[in-house]
């Protein structure tokens, strides 16, 4: 039923702006699909073979990604990228000492920015994207040992070597999809913080390295196009299977989304969802409701 009233109905429902601008989020969101298809496809011996993917939370980027790869026949991992460089690199010791090292191996790392948080940390991640391909870490494990599985043991002992500290491992045969809400910086923006004398160029300028090392994709998106991918999304998923919504109903939620976005503290899907969920809680006040709840200010509307 729902999707029937929404393929059907809610598009007749919309404005000539609002739907060109649902034409503008759909080219997005197609182009980040074939940016994931190609990621996926290209030889583990291609040089730009990593993308970096910048978008701005609530979009689904993640899922997207993780759906592409959980149906590819790739060998694929999910990382996280909010932990430390070490716990990073016992992750990749134990893809690389679980798989053969001529097959290739895609890993999804998200929210990445704690892996690039520090020059440090960036200049690890540089050979990892580099010729080199290699993750090295020369500091002592005897007190982290400990702390380890059974497999992580033995993935880092294969990857050791005698009398010497830490544990390096090769990448010749992985490909990155870093997923961030943070931006890499632009060329220009690390010339201005020179010029300005900011204590944070140096920094920038190795953030700007790894930019020119991967494949990197900005989803800077307008108010049209990050409206239009959210409301596309709704209308053609079954994110909203759950309220049982009427074409009405949609373009009702979606049309406040429009007409306050300026306004709202947090403009994703889930937001829409949660929207619906007050429409069925309160179905005499729901809009008051979602201006005192998802606004930042109490409009007199």
């Amino acid at each position: 039923m729902y999707e029937l009233l929404t393929k059907s109905n809610v598009y007749d429902l919309m404005s000539y702006k609002q739907l060109e601008a649902i034409e503008q989020g759909k080219i997005q969101n197609e182009r980040m699909r074939l940016l994931i298809d190609k990621a996926t496809q290209k030889s583990i011996d291609r040089k730009y073979k990593d993308y970096y993917i910048y978008a701005p939370p609530g979009l689904g980027k993640t899922f997207m990604v993780q759906e592409y790869l959980s149906n590819s026949e790739i060998n694929c991992y999910p990382v996280s990228g909010n932990i430390s460089m070490y716990a990073f690199g016992v992750s990749l010791a134990v893809i690389g000492y679980m798989t053969p090292s001529d097959k290739k191996i895609v890993i999804h790392v998200d929210d990445c920015e704690t892996l690039f948080e520090n020059s440090n940390n960036v200049n690890v991640m540089k050979k990892i994207l580099d010729t080199d391909r290699v993750f090295v870490y020369e500091k002592s494990l005897q007190s982290q040992r400990s702390s380890l599985n059974d497999v992580q043991k033995d993935a880092i002992d294969f990857f050791s070597e005698p009398g010497k500290m830490g544990f390096k491992v090769p990448t010749k045969n992985m490909a990155f999809i870093f997923t961030s809400n943070k931006r890499l910086p632009y060329d220009a923006e690390v010339e201005e913080a020179r010029r300005k004398g900011k204590s944070k160029a140096s920094y920038l300028a190795h953030l700007s390295a790894i930019r020119s090392r991967i494949h990197v994709a900005d989803f800077e998106l307008t108010k049209n196009e990050f409206w239009g991918w959210i409301s596309s999304v709704v209308i053609d998923s079954n994110c909203l299977d759950d309220y049982d919504p009427t074409a009405e109903e949609i373009c009702e939620v979606l049309d406040f989304l429009y007409h306050h976005w300026e306004h709202f503290k947090e403009k994703n899907i889930r937001t829409v969802e949660k929207m619906f969920s007050v429409m069925r809680d309160f179905p005499e006040s729901y809009e008051r409701v979602w201006k005192m709840d998802y606004l930042k200010y109490l409009t007199n509307e």
